[in-house]
């Protein structure tokens, strides 16, 4: 069984005769271990065309050191890494429990050699005055052999900084902040690379998905920004892919975030490409979050219907309703997850990839579009403000009841659009559209704690009528006007909005 961990470090460039800094010297280093060196051999695997790579992902076998094994390393944020470790096994033979987790990058493509490197470390673990291990040094002479498209030889030397634990966004950075002035003394220069392979394979590297294609201008084409937006997004699409196959938390919630993000910007900027290909990838992208969907929405439900239940006096409680509600909810989310695990592991789903990766690479701009970058992003963020005005007053207008619960559902679907249209247009219109996507994420927030009430009280009423209930039908009847007092007064901390949400334009 694979294991995952967060690796949390800082690369440094040295050079060959530079010596070892004082790492006591480093604030909150008490003492340093005795130097440990080892002989690692790491053979790094990917498809013939860098899938992997260029995703900013890495596959590797590695013999030697305490940590022999698989590993494949996810990217998770600035200086952090996921790591999936499993055991050694045969050199031929992939572990499943890896393969399936970078499933959406290789679609079936062989993963084959493309380097290997031979790594002298030496190892130093940092301690603090209470004697925790905080962090471990480790000193790289490296060689690497590249087998891909042509052999090639480098040599080179680093160092890494790595915690023993992440003790916390500020305590990293902290630690990080006093290390880097130390080894910068000492001769040292924070690197670039974000692994071995890619100063391996360097000049052989694709594109990095995510990182933009062009540098979006005020008055240069006005679909730079959008693709620019749309790349980014593709490429959080796949590496939260992989967090959806390792049953991470909130990784389902992530993935339908990012599939829908990407669905509703290709909506608010189609009339920028061809109608066929957006159409194509629209209902696509509706599809699969739907099927993303029916596991957040029982998961969500789950959890809003047992807080509330765990909140009642205990002599409201008729009966055994947290554990049946368990139950169901149990029996509901392991059915989505099944559907959500058939899905994608299809033919459609790597479909769906490829085209959207094609999409960003090659677009099908349409012919009529000109370059004014600033009024034409201005113009359909304008337009999706415009719609959620319209909308607002539609249900600020509606009759009390389920048709203004309707209503506020259909502001909040268009917060989302004006939201992620702002969004792709922040490259361009700055501030201005940050305040704008600001103000729609809140909205949306504020209205789907409204819709989420108003879905628990769906279930909740369909609970308290059914046959045979008895009792238990007064407790959830209890939480139904619990359920109606709460989305009252969301909706009235949302009309206090209302003149706000009214003026949101870019000018």
């Amino acid at each position: 069984m694979a294991k995952s961990t967060v690796e949390v470090e800082r690369k440094f460039d040295v050079e060959p005769s530079t010596p070892l800094p004082d790492l006591t010297a480093i604030d909150g280093v008490s003492r340093v271990g005795e130097p440990v060196t080892h002989r690692l051999e790491a053979v790094y695997f990917d498809t013939k065309d860098l899938a992997l790579a260029s995703y900013g992902m890495t596959l590797r076998r590695r013999t030697g050191g305490p940590d022999a094994g698989w590993h494949l390393k996810l990217p998770k944020g600035p200086g952090q890494r996921t790591e999936i470790h499993a055991a050694l096994g045969r050199p031929e033979i992939l572990p499943d429990d890896i393969l399936a987790r970078i499933l959406a990058c290789t679609r079936g493509h062989a993963v084959a050699p493309v380097a290997t490197v031979n790594t002298s470390r030496t190892s130093i673990g940092l301690y603090a005055e209470d004697g925790r291990a905080i962090a471990e040094f480790v000193d790289d002479h490296v060689e690497a052999e590249v087998s891909f498209n042509d052999s090639t030889a480098r040599t080179w030397r680093e160092w890494e900084l790595e915690l023993n634990h992440n003790p916390g966004d500020d305590a990293a950075a902290a630690l990080f902040e006093a290390a880097a002035g130390i080894l910068t003394n000492t001769g040292a220069r924070p690197s670039e690379r974000t692994s071995k392979l890619a100063t391996a394979l360097a000049g052989h590297l694709p594109r990095p998905k995510g990182s933009g294609r062009e540098v979006p201008e005020r008055k240069g084409p006005a679909v730079v920004p959008v693709l620019d937006y749309l790349d980014q997004q593709v490429a959080r699409m796949l590496r939260r892919d992989a967090h959806v196959r390792m049953n991470a938390d909130d990784s389902v919630h992530q993935l339908r975030s990012v599939t829908r993000r990407i669905r509703s910007v290709l909506h608010s900027y189609r009339k920028f490409f061809k109608a066929g290909p957006v159409d194509e990838l629209e209902a696509g992208l509706k599809s699969l979050a739907q099927t993303l969907g029916r596991y957040r929405d029982a998961e969500v439900l789950h959890r809003r219907l047992r807080e509330s239940l765990d909140e009642l006096p205990g002599r409201l409680v008729l009966g055994p309703l947290a554990a049946e509600l368990d139950e169901r909810m149990k029996v509901r989310k392991d059915t989505a997850l099944t559907a959500i695990r058939s899905r994608m592991d299809s033919p459609g789903y790597f479909r769906l990839l490829d085209q959207l990766e094609a999409f960003v690479e090659e677009p099908p701009v349409a012919p009529e579009v000109m370059p004014g970058a600033g009024k034409a992003t201005a113009k359909r963020v304008n337009k999706a403000a415009k719609r959620l005005a319209e909308r607002h007053d539609a249900a600020v207008a509606a009759a009390v009841g389920p048709s203004r619960d309707k209503a506020f559902h259909e502001v909040r679907k268009a917060a989302k659009k004006l939201r992620f249209a702002a969004a792709a247009a922040e490259s361009i219109h700055g501030k201005q559209a940050s305040k704008i996507a600001d103000m729609a994420h809140r909205i949306q927030t504020i209205l789907g704690e409204h819709q989420d009430s108003a879905v628990a009280r769906t279930e909740l009423l369909k609970l308290g009528s059914a046959p045979g209930m008895g009792n238990a039908a007064f407790t959830y009847g209890v939480l139904h006007a619990r359920e109606r007092t709460a989305a009252d007064a969301v909706q009235q901390e949302y009309l206090r909005l209302g003149k706000k949400v009214r003026k949101l334009r870019i000018t």
